[in-house]
């Protein structure tokens, strides 16, 4: 069997990098390369009709983000990432009934200012036919720092033909709510996240490969959003959630090019579970439609189903009072779909690409589980322009 063509290549991989792929491509790809992409992402205002109190306008956020992968000898690869956040708006708070018992939202009053930095160092070293990857990551916000460290690694089979990959990685996160005093809020709080996976990525002919893995991961420790209140029995409490999550999530992508047209399929589905009772499902569809020598068009639409947790409920009036409890619409049963359209101009070392989503998500089109009014439920556009360079 032929090697892929850097045609085909190009038109399999997807934006963000396949794991597990990288070795398959490594002999023919450039070592070097530098990429910078700037997006903006913009919540719509909660409609009228669901507020009760605070503001109607949600999140609006500026990234930067950057990356640089520099080859330093035969064996040693050194990768920088960075990002830069800036984020303003209002959040949902809480749900309350009004008097005809309709659930509406109340939001945060004041205009919530941050920003985040983030910057993930990692090591690329090739010993004995596998690829090892140590990475360590710091990030940043007004209310919130987490250290990272983790590690992959890559054995190509001799053949060239299936690639193993594995990894684990842990993660220490600190929290320091603001205005901890003034709201009652929790001064000072701590969770720690530890995740392992395996995968397999196999070339099925020249035309086509396929990717599955599997990944496991387990948080512990103040698991609560210190933001987030409910509404219990005419009471208003801080959000409780467990204080231990464990999830299980299965991918498969698989990437067929079409000579005919000279194009290509991307289909990708990930299932999700957890011990909160969260259940979801992803499927994602692109197609990769290079016109002229240089041009490429990939329309791409996504679409996204959960069950509800266990303990989430918009609000409780019937005189329960449950162990643990979260009015979260993160945590809902809903659906989304998500509509993409990327456009990538590519010259000799350099490229550039420009991406825009619109995103809707309703309770209607999720498949299965419990069904309440979740107003907060959100809405969004983004758009982002990149950038990237690469060579020798």
């Amino acid at each position: 069997m032929k090697k892929l063509s850097r045609t085909v290549q190009s038109l399999l991989v997807s934006s963000l990098s396949l794991p597990g792929f990288s070795e398959l491509l490594a002999a023919e790809s450039d070592p070097n390369e530098f990429q910078y992409r700037f997006t903006l992402y913009d919540e719509e205002p909660l409609p009228e009709g669901l507020l009760l109190d605070g503001s109607p306008d949600r999140y609006r956020i500026k990234s930067h983000q950057f990356r640089f992968k520099r080859e330093l000898n035969e064996r040693f690869t050194l990768t920088v990432e960075g990002i830069h956040e800036s984020m303003s708006g209002s959040s949902p708070w809480f749900v309350k009934p009004d008097q005809q018992g309709n659930l509406l939202q109340v939001m945060s009053g004041a205009t919530i200012e941050e920003t985040r930095n983030e910057i993930n160092l990692a090591l690329g070293i090739e010993h004995k036919e596998i690829q090892h990857t140590l990475a360590t990551g710091y990030s940043n916000e007004n209310d919130y720092e987490a250290v990272s460290i983790s590690y992959t690694g890559e054995y190509e089979q001799q053949n060239n033909h299936t690639t193993l990959s594995w990894g684990a990685s842990y993660s220490d996160d600190r929290l320091s709510p603001t205005d901890a005093l003034l709201f009652g809020r929790v001064e000072r709080a701590s969770r720690n996240t530890v995740s392992a996976s395996f995968g397999l990525t196999r070339i099925l002919n020249r035309n086509a490969l396929i990717q599955s893995g599997v990944q496991l991961t387990h948080h512990d420790g103040y698991l609560s959003d210190p933001y987030k209140e409910m509404f219990i029995n005419g009471g208003i409490f801080f959000d409780h959630r467990p204080e231990d999550r464990t999830a299980f999530a299965w991918s498969t992508r698989f990437r067929q090019y079409f000579v005919g047209t000279n194009s290509a399929l991307h289909a990708d589905y990930r299932y999700f579970n957890d011990d909160w009772g969260v259940d979801s499902h992803t499927l994602d569809l692109a197609w990769h439609l290079p016109i002229g020598e240089r041009f490429e068009l990939a329309p791409a639409i996504r679409y996204y189903s959960q069950s509800a947790a266990d303990f989430y409920a918009p609000v409780i009036t019937d005189g329960r009072t449950p162990s643990h409890w979260s009015s979260d619409y993160r945590l809902a049963t809903y659906g989304a779909m998500r509509y993409r359209l990327s456009a990538t101009w590519r010259a000799e070392i350099w490229s550039v690409s420009l991406n825009a989503d619109i995103y809707n998500s309703r309770e209607s089109l999720a498949l299965s589980g419990p069904h309440f009014d979740t107003p907060a439920l959100v809405d969004f556009w983004r758009i982002s322009l990149g950038w990237q360079v690469h060579w020798q």
